[in-house]
């Protein structure tokens, strides 16, 4: 039998909010008011609660990586540490940005962002729906906090990364959805652009799933290739983060 009673869940970080969830579902109550942190809008969107920490799920999908990890942030620390940003040197002041190119619940732009050496973060939302969940996520709180490192662009990262400066970046994640869901996000075009706007020496990382084939195709060895044709060297596949890092 199914348990829909409510526990505690945790507080935002100002305390104005109390979160509780019946494990399925989270639910946030302020000035009396309780809101079920689910909606539709186009799609299904959900937090669900993981060991903790909310998850996104969409359409029944959950969008962070979780296995072989307690919890989606400590996956995203994992894919941080292995870009090897230096700490700060002392009184120099810092100068690398990096690019988030699809934030989600903003879970890996924080993690960046936690980086001593990295002054800014930009990240990139196409989802309206998404970004309000994350608003009410007191886990993505840093994202929309006074004076964060973290700028978010709203709409779509194929068109907004046209207006990079080139040679902008010191570091990118790019963690898109599934190829069948944004195939531009994939292309030798877009690529070309991630390129184009690394420093040299710039580190990336590129979630690409589990190796495997998708409907007779292996996408790692797609986004591999073409990878190494806009200019991406040393391209490794780490199979824990079931993703790939490369350098410009």
């Amino acid at each position: 039998m199914v348990s829909h009673e409510r526990r505690f869940f945790c507080r935002s970080p100002d305390g104005s909010i109390i979160y509780t969830t019946d494990g399925s579902f989270i639910f946030a109550e302020k000035d009396g008011v309780v809101m079920r942190l689910d909606m539709f809008a186009g799609h299904y969107y959900k937090l669900r609660p993981y060991n903790g920490v909310p998850v996104l799920e969409v359409d029944g999908l959950r969008m962070q990586l979780v296995k072989d990890f307690r919890t989606p942030l400590d996956y995203s620390n994992e894919v941080v540490k292995g870009l090897h940003i230096p700490e700060s040197k002392g009184a120099a002041p810092d100068t690398s940005v990096a690019l988030d190119t699809c934030m989600g619940l903003g879970y890996t732009a924080i993690a960046l962002a936690k980086k001593s050496g990295v002054k800014m973060v930009v990240t990139c939302e196409l989802s309206e729906a998404v970004i309000t969940l994350a608003k009410w996520n007191p886990f993505s709180d840093m994202v929309f906090a006074k004076g964060s490192k973290i700028v978010l662009m709203e709409g779509s990262i194929a068109e907004r990364i046209k207006s990079f400066d080139s040679g902008m970046f010191s570091y990118i994640i790019h963690d898109p959805p599934r190829v069948s869901h944004a195939p531009e996000l994939y292309s030798s075009a877009f690529y070309a652009e991630l390129y184009r706007v690394c420093r040299k020496g710039a580190r990336i990382f590129h979630y690409v799933g589990s190796v495997g084939k998708t409907k007779g195709r292996r996408i790692d060895r797609e986004v591999e290739k073409r990878l190494s044709a806009a200019g991406f060297t040393g391209i490794r596949y780490v199979p824990r983060l079931q993703g790939m890092f490369g350098t410009k």
